[in-house]
């Protein structure tokens, strides 16, 4: 049965009332990649697509939410402050065996164990890199020509919720416009909202991903998923859809990148095929494409995960 439509556009119009929007891996490449992206007037869904250095890339052995035999200097678990929201600041992502290129934020660690804030799906030895998340820092800057104290960027949870941030002072806040919060993190494969009344110059740099990552996507939530590749849409049928979607009920929604948040296709599974709304499957010529600033939505109906291709393999 197709996805009930009427319920997922209910909830991006709410959405659109809102001050948010009123105004499995293989190696890592060490290359450094830069791209700018603008964005007109209006109402976007944008992903970030590069990735920040690693502190520790080698072996650890997973038990529940626990990790031991890696070393890191320092913390690399939440944030401490006292007088606003606290988030994580790292993830651990398996790179080996069948659960590469899932990814769990740090809860906290000593210099050689970490405990992790959800279980992973695996145990034991496993191969694993530790990466700084991306924040909305380092996605709106001060020079991005971001509107202070009206444009605004949404950051989404798994629950369906989101909150709105601001920009004020040269730097991200709350809705308060002085509390900083430039330390929320955006997940890897992740994407925000971001509403701006003139054109928005994101710059993002970083170092260009290579093999696959797992995104997890969960019902009920604004999934927004972009590529990773700035130079280049994927096309839909160039991604595992056809087998990770459910039939027949799991959709994609696509939407433009000229600032109105324009409909460009509705794609689902039959189990075989990426198809159409009418369930005919497209080939790679008729295929509608994703990119960083033409992210997709994903509504499954149980939570799973979405394998984004690297922007090299």
């Amino acid at each position: 049965m197709k996805i009930n439509m009427k319920k997922n556009l209910v909830a991006i119009l709410a959405l659109a009332a809102t001050p948010a929007f009123l105004h499995a891996v293989d190696s890592y490449s060490e290359v450094v990649g830069y791209s700018k992206e603008n964005l007109p007037a209006g109402q976007h869904f944008f992903t970030p697509s590069f990735l920040k250095a690693p502190v520790y890339t080698g072996t650890a052995n997973l038990s529940g939410k626990n990790v031991s035999g890696i070393s890191v200097v320092g913390s690399v678990g939440m944030t401490t402050f006292s007088d606003r929201p606290n988030f994580p600041t790292y993830y651990l992502e398996i790179t080996s065996g069948d659960y590469a290129g899932t990814y769990y934020d740090i809860d906290s660690n000593t210099s050689t164990t970490l405990v992790l804030k959800d279980t992973p799906n695996t145990s034991g030895a496993v191969s694993v890199v530790i990466r700084p998340h991306v924040t909305l820092g380092d996605v709106i800057k001060a020079d991005s020509g971001i509107g202070e104290y009206s444009d605004s960027i949404a950051v989404y949870d798994k629950t369906g919720g989101f909150t709105a941030y601001y920009f004020a002072g040269g730097v991200v806040t709350g809705d308060d416009f002085s509390t900083e919060m430039s330390h929320v993190p955006v997940s890897p494969g992740k994407g925000v909202g971001i509403n701006t009344g003139a054109t928005l110059n994101v710059t993002t740099q970083g170092l260009v991903r290579k093999g696959n990552l797992k995104v997890p996507v969960y019902a009920g939530a604004v999934n927004v998923v972009g590529a990773f590749n700035p130079s280049q849409a994927v096309k839909l049928t160039a991604l595992n859809l056809a087998t990770e979607l459910d039939a027949y009920s799991d959709s994609v929604v696509l939407y433009n990148s000229t600032g109105n948040l324009g409909l460009i296709a509705i794609a689902y599974s039959d189990g075989a095929n990426v198809t159409n709304d009418n369930f005919d499957a497209y080939t790679s010529d008729s295929s509608p494409s994703v990119s960083t600033k033409g992210s997709m939505l994903i509504n499954p109906g149980v939570a799973k995960y979405i394998t984004l291709p690297g922007a090299v393999q």
